[in-house]
This record gives C-alpha cells, sequence and structure tokens, in this order.
C-alpha cells in the first residue's frame, strides 16, 4: 500500500510527540519538524507508510540521542492495559461465544496506538472495550474462526505495546500451543518490543518471536531470515493494527487483520468509517469487506428485528449497512467546537472528497446551488433517548432535535456547492467534522424541499436560536438545517 499524501501530517505531529517526549525546549521539537519537513519533501510515497515511518523515525532517533523516547510511555499504556485485565477476563468467562468477544476484545486494544493519536488514556481505552461490545464488527470474523480451527500453525503480528494484554485473550481462545507471537525487533513508537510481551505476561504461555526490524509494521524484505522463515512456513497469519495492514495487504499469503480504522486513509482502502472494527483478508479491495453485524452471542450473524406488516403478517428486517461514498473534509477536529447547524457555519469552508469509484455519479451536480450531504456521525456519544439539544434549554426526545447521539448516528447538512472539480466538492457552510465519512449526497429542489405555509411553535422556537439569514429565491434555501 502506497503512502498517501494524507498521510504525511501525521508523520510531523510524530516528530512533534517525539521531540516533547525528549526534550521540553521548544527548539528541540522545532528542529525535528524542520528536518522532517526536509526529508519528507524528497521522499518517494510510493514507499508503503510504515517504510516511510522506518526512515523518518530512524532520523529522529540519531537526532534524539535516545533509542526509546517512548520507553515511559509504553510502561504506562502497559500498566493501564494490565489494570483492565481481570475485568476483561471475568467478561470473557461469562460470554456466550467467547471467540466472538475475544475478537472485538483483541480489537479494541488497537485503540492503544500513539502513531495514530498522540496521548492514550485509561478512559480512551476503556471507551474502545465498551464500543467493542456494543457495536458490530465489520468483516470476515467467520471465515477467521474457520480458518483458525483448520490451522497448525498461525503467526501473530503484535502491534502495539498495551495491546498485547487484550491480544492475550484472544490467543488464550486459540489456544497458545499453536501461536507464535511476533513483535518488532526495535523499538520504534510505542509498537510492542520483547519487553512488552513479558510485561504482558505472554512469554510465560506462548512462544515470542521478534521480527528483527524497527519499522512500524511488518516490511518482510527488512525483517531478518529467522522471521521471514516463520511467516512462510504459518498455515495463517492474523495481523494486528494499522501498520501491518499497511505493509502486508497485498501480500498474497493468507493473513486475516483485525484492527480499528482510526484514520480516511485506511477507510477509503477498505470501504468502511472511520471508527469501524475491521477483520479483513489479505488481497481484499475498497468495498470487498462484506458488512457483516456482529451481535454479541451471534458469531457472524446479521442482527434482524422481528416485527409485523400492516396486514399483520410476521417480517423480518434485515440488518442495514452502508459503505461511504466519500470522506468530509473540514477545519472541524472537535465536536465542541464545531458550529451547531449549516446555518451557524457561514465561511465555514471544506470539501467532500468522493471516492473514484462513484465520481460518474456526480455528472451535473454543480448546477445546484445547494446539497444534502447524508453523512455517518463517526465521533457522535453513545446514543441517548432523551436529552437537552446543544441549542435548547429544555429536555426532548432524541428524535425530536438534532443530536448526533441518536441510535443510528445520521447526519444531514444542507450546505452551500460552491464548485465542482472533478471529484471534489468545494462547500460552504460545513458543521462536520474533519474525516467524517460520507453515505450520499442529494441536490436542495425548491419545488420539493422548501414548505411555506405552516409553522409549529417548536419551529418557531428554533429557528429564533439562529443568526437571520438572508432568504432565498430560485433555487437557493432561505434556511439550511443541520445535523447537530
Amino acid at each position: 500500500m502506497r503512502t498517501s499524501l494524507d498521510c504525511l501530517p501525521c508523520l510531523v505531529r510524530q516528530a512533534l510527540d517525539s521531540g516533547r517526549l525528549a526534550s521540553p525546549d521548544p527548539a528541540v521539537s522545532e528542529q525535528l519538524v524542520r528536518d522532517v519537513l526536509a526529508r519528507l519533501a524528497e521522499s518517494d510515497l510510493r514507499l508503503s507508510p510504515p517504510a516511510l515511518a522506518q526512515v523518518i523515525h530512524r532520523r529522529l532517533r540519531e537526532l534524539i540521542g535516545v533509542d526509546d523516547v517512548y520507553r515511559p510511555a509504553k510502561e504506562r499504556l502497559n500498566r493501564v492495559a494490565l489494570g483492565l485485565r481481570e475485568e476483561l477476563e471475568t467478561a470473557l468467562a461469562a460470554a456466550e461465544d467467547p471467540f466472538d468477544l475475544a475478537v472485538r476484545l483483541a480489537i479494541a486494544g488497537n485503540v492503544i496506538d500513539l502513531g495514530v493519536s498522540g496521548d492514550v488514556s485509561e478512559s480512551d481505552v476503556r471507551q474502545s472495550v465498551e464500543q467493542a461490545l456494543r457495536e458490530p464488527v465489520r468483516g470476515r470474523v467467520d471465515d477467521l474462526c474457520r480458518s483458525v480451527e483448520r490451522a497448525g500453525r498461525i503467526l501473530y503480528l503484535a502491534d502495539n505495546a498495551g495491546e498485547l494484554v487484550f491480544d492475550r485473550l484472544l490467543i488464550g481462545q486459540i489456544g497458545p500451543e499453536r501461536v507464535t507471537l511476533a513483535v518488532r525487533g526495535a523499538p520504534v513508537l510505542n509498537d510492542a518490543t520483547l519487553e512488552d510481551a513479558r510485561a504482558a505476561g505472554l512469554t510465560g504461555i506462548v512462544e515470542v518471536i521478534d521480527n528483527g526490524s524497527d519499522a512500524p509494521g511488518t516490511i518482510l524484505e527488512d525483517c531478518s531470515p529467522a522471521f521471514r522463515r516463520r511467516f512462510a512456513e504459518a498455515d495463517l497469519v492474523l495481523a494486528k493494527g494499522q501498520g501491518n495492514f499497511e505493509s502486508l495487504v497485498d501480500e498474497p499469503s493468507t493473513i486475516y487483520f483485525l484492527f480499528k480504522v482510526k484514520c480516511p486513509v485506511i477507510a477509503g482502502r477498505v470501504g468502511l468509517p472511520v471508527g469501524s472494527q475491521v477483520v479483513t483478508r489479505s488481497g481484499e479491495q475498497p468495498g470487498d469487506v462484506p458488512d457483516h453485524a456482529l451481535p454479541s452471542g451471534g458469531r457472524g450473524q446479521p442482527a434482524r428485528r422481528s416485527t409485523v406488516d400492516r396486514a399483520g403478517r410476521p417480517l423480518e428486517l434485515p440488518a442495514v449497512a452502508y459503505r461511504p461514498i466519500g470522506v468530509i473534509h473540514s477545519g472541524h477536529h472537535d465536536a465542541r467546537d464545531a458550529p451547531a447547524q449549516p446555518a451557524l457555519a457561514k465561511g465555514c469552508r471544506g470539501t467532500a472528497v468522493i471516492f473514484p469509484e462513484y465520481a460518474r455519479g456526480l455528472q451535473d451536480l454543480e448546477e445546484f446551488s445547494h446539497v444534502y450531504l447524508v453523512c455517518h456521525l463517526d465521533r457522535a456519544e453513545p446514543p441517548r433517548l432523551v436529552l437537552t439539544p446543544r441549542l435548547g434549554d429544555v429536555e426532548r426526545g432524541v428524535f425530536a432535535t438534532r443530536a448526533p447521539c441518536r441510535p443510528n448516528p445520521i447526519g444531514l447538512s444542507l450546505v452551500e456547492l460552491l464548485e465542482r472539480k472533478g471529484n471534489v466538492l468545494y462547500l460552504d457552510g460545513l458543521d462536520l467534522l474533519d474525516g467524517t465519512p460520507l453515505l450520499d449526497i442529494k441536490p436542495y429542489v425548491v419545488g420539493f424541499d422548501r414548505i411555506t405555509g405552516r409553522e409549529t411553535a417548536a419551529q418557531t422556537r428554533s429557528s429564533t436560536r439562529l443568526p437571520e439569514r438572508e432568504g432565498g429565491t430560485g433555487d437557493r434555501p432561505a434556511h439550511a438545517g443541520g445535523s447537530r
């Protein structure tokens, strides 16, 4: 997998994080960032993200003069994860389907990634565990289970320190006697090394080897001959985390990847929203990952709802799963600071980047002045049925509000379409967070969408909380509703 331009800011942030971990002196961080920027300007984007990160972090270690600047952070994250171990083991012992839960928890542990976020707290880890228990795993869990049952020799590629405690739960379900656990050959970011495997108690229950490399992924040509031999001999490879996915996804071997989608680049690669919990296989292309809902106790079975039709006949409603058609880029990174509605977001400009396979569907959209963006609000808080709206002062049912914390966190934003260039829409009035998965686009049509002649007291109260806007004529809406 090649490096995207969107990967470069992450590498710059890692340089800044490394500088701050090494010294409180801002001059140190500035020197590191300037050096990395210069190197990135000349970098070969045909490399995979872990290969480019390997080059950058070797240079950072050279400038800092410390082999493992992340060691204190790794020790803290090991302690955080170990503090949750008893609680997780209790939940696993009570689970109707322990393998299902172990897969979920292994993926939940993938949140412990300082390559994506400069800091991970115990609260972050607990929230990830709660998500793992609540939300579906997307992908080939049934296939994974069958492959594990058939395999005699399984190579398990670890990702991060702390995360190993969660991996221990899944290894226990697989059977440690069939598993060889591989960690990094040298420190990089908070990736797991032999020291972290010992801290997680894994060296006493499973064979642990290192891969001989200091890349934050598994670049086979950079790994030791001993590791490559183990890789070739394995009946099955399980690879944790985005770095292993980025470096191995195009390998012909049978590899299952387990990870949380933590950035728009990976979201686009697997065709699933940021935040998704994923099990996918090497060689799959965007859209190949099946959207199987995985309810607790029903491995691989889509969630269904029994009801009746209008005549009273039994009716089964299937689980519904959508794939993003694109991604939103905006200047909003924290929901607390984002406008509550598009009507409050005038001047907040950004883009909707449509994935190439859907680009032909944009034909003639530029003829409209405004469009509806239908989005998955991937960072919404857990659902609440009753709440006080952000622009309100009394409790209401969630369906009488535009709050994002809904049973299905779908956002609807009516925004101004400034221009279309190829597969990119240039927009004004964006109230959506950067990286929001886009599910659909619909044009605003005044003859269909503008309603006059009836306004309730609730509508009047809501509109008085918004700043006045110029009324529209022709194809322009007089008032734009939003997603919060």
